[in-house]
């Protein structure tokens, strides 16, 4: 099964897992994606409301599987992260979607559907900007769709003050919103960590909330099964130094490399991430990189 890159013409499906979202924001997001040539096409549920949550559970995850069933939507972007993917789990039909693997793009609370489609289908998926992200920050519509052309090699390199434990490590990179992950754990939509690379990124958490959930990863032996460790922005979490700190007192146990601070979270230039891959954490070479593109077939 072979991840497909989009090009100029296609469709682009825009689903709302999470929370409702600000109309204004997401016309000007829809002009930027059709001003680089892409049609979009929004889930028939995607304006409804209810609360919190950008509608009923079942017509979230309709919308959701209706937009890989549809063969004329390329690639499907989360409209707004918020709250509410990880109540429709149950809802999502994961048998008929199973042979249908298209882009999909999001983060924060997506967190949920990334690992969920890990785990039912082996999925890869890009963590990178939801829709409303696009209409605040342009540029990223650029990187956005370049990614997703297979553009980008999704190669970073990093300093030496990034560096919280060195080593060099190989493995899927699996990961996303920390707090979101962490809710899943124990459930039947949570991926098997062995031999993996686990990247990690907050927003607005206070340390002792952060500390709590590095202390269930640690608890639920999951830190013991992994290869390597990379941490993204963690905005609004208090200081730098003291959440790497505290994350450095569970890790030092274990031999595997780690990293903080890296392009990816709650920040305007949120770059894309493939999960799901294989990719090298080499810090002594300062760098993180795929060992397969996104675009071939996932093992």
């Amino acid at each position: 099964m072979t991840l497909k890159p989009i090009r100029p013409g296609d469709c682009i499906g825009l689903v709302a897992p999470g929370s409702p979202f600000d109309r204004t924001k997401f016309q000007i997001a829809c002009d930027l994606l059709e001003r680089q040539g892409y049609r979009v096409s929004t889930g028939v549920n995607a304006f409804k409301s209810r609360g919190y949550v950008a509608g009923a559970e079942s017509a979230r995850a309709a919308d959701l599987v209706n937009a890989f069933l549809d063969p004329e939507i390329a690639a499907v972007i989360s409209i707004r992260g918020g709250y509410g993917s990880g109540c429709m789990l149950p809802w999502l039909a994961f048998s008929k979607i199973r042979d249908r693997l298209k882009p999909f793009v999001g983060y924060s609370d997506v967190t949920f559907l990334h690992l969920s489609f890990q785990a039912a289908l082996g999925w890869a998926t890009f963590h990178g900007p939801n829709l409303m992200d696009l209409a605040e920050n342009p540029e990223s519509a650029i990187k956005l769709l370049q990614s997703l052309q297979g553009e980008r090699d999704f190669s970073f390199e990093f300093t030496d003050d990034r560096i919280l434990q060195e080593g060099v490590a190989s493995g899927r990179l699996v990961g996303g919103n920390l707090t979101c992950l962490v809710h899943l754990m124990g459930t039947p939509y949570f991926p098997d960590l062995e031999g993996c690379i686990l990247f990690i990124e907050d927003c607005n958490e206070q340390l002792y909330r952060l500390d709590r959930c590095i202390n269930q990863l640690k608890l639920g032996r999951v830190l013991d099964r992994l290869a390597g460790f990379i941490m993204g922005r963690f905005t609004g979490c208090g200081d730098e130094s003291e959440l790497q700190a505290m994350v450095s007192h569970y890790v030092r146990p274990f031999r595997f490399p780690v990293v903080a601070g890296l392009p990816f979270g709650h920040i305007p230039e949120n770059e894309i991430l493939p999960l799901g891959i294989p990719f090298l954490l080499n810090t002594y070479e300062h760098t993180l990189r795929p060992l397969a593109s996104p675009f071939d077939p996932v093992a």
